[in-house]
């Protein structure tokens, strides 16, 4: 009788310990340069063609580049914070401007940030890095 109850028992533990695991949402890191890709409203301004490249840092600043037309890329600076439980990326910009949030999509070089109302849908790529061409042609 004993050894039937320790069978049992020992039979509980070993199914107990084979339950499967709820995988992990996988977290939003977003740390690196990327280029945007595309936006879902318009891709100029004015008729003037737009480039945009982020790069976020992984202690949770940014720099953005942004050129409209043929003259120089503009910097802008600043902090960020992904909300990795509503998948929400927002920050502040170094003038004290906040931006955000967007929702958050991150596939393996793609990231996809929607405005808060839906309207618009921004694509980035992921890069190396922002290029030396970037940098050169600053304001």
């Amino acid at each position: 009788m004993m050894k039937k109850f320790l069978f049992a028992a020992v039979l509980l533990s070993v199914i107990a310990g084979c339950k499967p695991k709820t995988p992990e949402t996988p977290k939003i890191d977003v740390t690196g340069a990327w280029e945007m890709a595309s936006v879902s409203t318009k891709v100029n301004v004015g008729g003037e063609q737009v480039s945009v490249y982020l790069d976020f840092a992984a202690e949770g600043g940014f720099t953005l580049y942004q050129k409209i037309g043929a003259g120089r890329y503009t910097v802008f600076t600043g902090s960020y914070t992904v909300d990795q439980e509503n998948k929400q990326l927002s920050g502040t910009y170094s003038s004290g401007k906040e931006w955000g949030p967007y929702g958050c999509t991150l596939a393996e070089n793609s990231l996809t940030l929607v405005t808060a109302s839906g309207g618009e849908t921004y694509t980035y790529s992921r890069v190396d890095s922002v290029p030396s061409s970037v940098l050169s042609n600053l304001y």
